[in-house]
């Protein structure tokens, strides 16, 4: 796989500290998330569909840094309790916390 496909954490390219759009992604922290690569991705780490949230990963002790993950829709959908049963933050690409439902967040703004 050609590394311009690959979400930039992975590649060490543009993933200097950036604050998410809103400010602090709802309050919870400042994410090392480069927003514009997020926004251009063509394919989720999922699968080869757009990627619809971000999902930070709090660190662990066997990975001491928080990870984000690109999820498309349909992962995001089924992966929803164990997400939050991981304490991950969720964010559309726009950078707003995603609680629930994606679709109806997106609805609601």
């Amino acid at each position: 796989m050609s590394a311009k496909f690959m979400h930039p954490s992975v590649t060490a390219r543009n993933t200097a500290p950036a604050e998410a759009p809103d400010g602090d992604a709802g309050g919870r922290g400042v994410y090392a998330i480069d927003w514009r690569a997020a926004r251009l991705a063509r394919r989720a780490c999922c699968c080869p569909a757009k990627p619809a949230v971000i999902v930070v990963m709090p660190p662990t002790a066997t990975r001491p840094h928080p990870t984000e993950l690109l999820l498309c829709g349909h992962h995001y959908r089924v992966s929803r309790h164990a997400l939050d049963l991981a304490g991950a933050t969720v964010l559309d690409l726009l950078g707003r916390p995603v609680v629930g439902d994606l679709w109806s967040a997106r609805a609601a703004a």
